[in-house]
């Protein structure tokens, strides 16, 4: 693929996927998405439409600034990590005396903390805005903003509850056990590292900044012509400003130390990557054992990022309109992507033994009840027994035997007379 940009038009598509009509983008003044994706090659690939603020001619460009939402959150995460591999921060240290007004009864974890299952309230934050008063992590958690106070409303450590404000906490325990502002920290441990440019927990946005820097939604309109966006002084839950490109970046240091380790060691990835519960590691999502995935929204902005723990690959995409049907519009976009890129990379592969897994199988897979697995000019197929009825999937190759299920995260991998399923073996009839 190349690099695709049009300020002067909308290109609709990109890698045979109609972007701009899946995101209803209409013309070069209304919204504006960005789109990077990295593979094993070696090369970022960009593509951009639309207008990075709604009602004006500003053609987005790759390295428009975007605010990520929580996808802070991972990139909190690596930060503590860093200070994790060097001894100065223990994942499982009871640090209850570091916030000792918050935590009323310990222990307390930065591993609760970070997988969300240390029981906290507060699942996102709305933003100010940009011309707000500067607010403390202490102002936000004592509910001196526009959240409620932070307070434990599950047991510690025994379900896996989404809190913003116990990320919040999270950060303020690391800035006083560093002694470091996490915008520093990160810029230090992260962006340098990395080559990171325009990556970094800006709030407010530095008016340098500025000239490229998209707005979210109508809130130019709404709220302050100049700064259209929201101030987060919840950095590590909602704070940071990046570009899809960048977090391509940070996506394949990720992957790349969890293989083999590097700017994370191994064991440090892999705890961070491997589920506590709900399929939820340390501020990062995996699914089926090789895709690790955040999403983001923020008020005006929604961005999706995934990338694979197998090989070099990771897609990102930011949008600066934010509504439930264009989030998961967005959603689809970059895994369809995705899935493009990675079964073009893996298209070699097995194609001989295709036929030899078609037949009928055991439905003993409850959310995924593979009927039939039959080939079409050499591709796979699974059809699927569902509660309305049956649905046929497209599989693309991710492995020698292993297929992924387009527009979804199921994983078939094939054996002998067999395949499995999340675990789960269906035998061949």
């Amino acid at each position: 693929m190349r690099m695709l940009k049009g300020p002067n038009k909308l290109i609709r598509d990109f890698g045979g996927i109609d972007v701009v009509g899946r995101l209803g983008i209409k013309g070069k003044k209304g919204y504006g998405v960005s789109i990077a994706f990295a593979d094993d090659d070696g090369d970022i690939m960009t593509y951009c439409a639309g207008s990075g603020r709604n009602g004006k001619d500003f053609p987005v460009n790759p390295d428009m600034l975007f605010q990520a939402g929580s996808v802070s959150k991972p990139a909190f995460a690596i930060t503590l990590l860093r200070f994790v591999d060097k001894g100065k921060i223990d994942l499982d240290a009871d640090i209850s005396g570091v916030v000792p007004e918050f935590v009323k009864k310990g222990p307390m974890t930065f591993a609760a903390l970070l997988s969300h299952t240390a029981g906290y309230n507060v699942h996102g934050f709305p933003g100010y805005p940009a011309n707000h008063a500067p607010l403390s992590l202490e102002d936000v958690l004592n509910c001196k903003g526009n959240t409620p106070k932070l307070r434990r409303i599950k047991p510690y450590g025994m379900q896996h509850e989404y809190s913003g404000g116990g990320i919040t906490l999270a950060q303020l325990a690391f800035e006083r056990i560093t002694g470091m502002t996490l915008r520093d920290a990160f810029q230090k441990e992260v962006a340098e590292p990395l080559g990171l440019k325009r990556t970094g927990f800006f709030q407010p946005l530095d008016e340098e900044l500025l000239a490229n820097a998209a707005f979210g939604g109508r809130l130019a309109y709404k709220e302050d012509a100049a700064h259209g966006y929201h101030y987060y002084p919840e950095h590590a839950a909602a704070g940071l400003w990046t570009t899809p490109t960048e977090l391509t970046k940070i996506g394949l240091a990720l992957s790349r130390s969890y293989r083999r380790g590097g700017f994370l060691k191994k064991k440090t990835a892999r705890r961070m990557l491997t589920p506590v519960m709900e399929n939820y590691g340390l501020c990062i999502n995996n699914f089926c054992g090789d895709i690790g995935e955040h999403d983001g929204w923020n008020e005006g902005f929604i961005t999706e990022w995934m990338f694979s723990l197998d090989k070099d690959l990771c897609v990102a995409s930011m949008f600066n309109h934010a509504t439930d049907a264009l989030d998961w519009a967005q959603t689809y976009v970059a895994l369809e992507l995705y899935q493009t890129v990675e079964a073009d990379m893996n298209e070699d592969l097995c194609k001989r033994g295709r036929k030899s897994f078609c037949g009928k199988y055991e439905q003993n897979v409850e959310d995924f009840r593979v009927d039939e697995i039959f080939m079409e000019d050499e591709t796979l197929f699974a059809q699927v027994i569902t509660e309305e009825g049956e649905k046929v999937y497209e599989l693309y190759p991710i492995g020698k035997k292993t297929f992924g299920r387009k527009g979804g995260f199921a994983k078939i991998e094939f054996g002998d007379g067999c395949l499995v399923i999340n675990g789960i073996t269906c035998r061949k009839l």
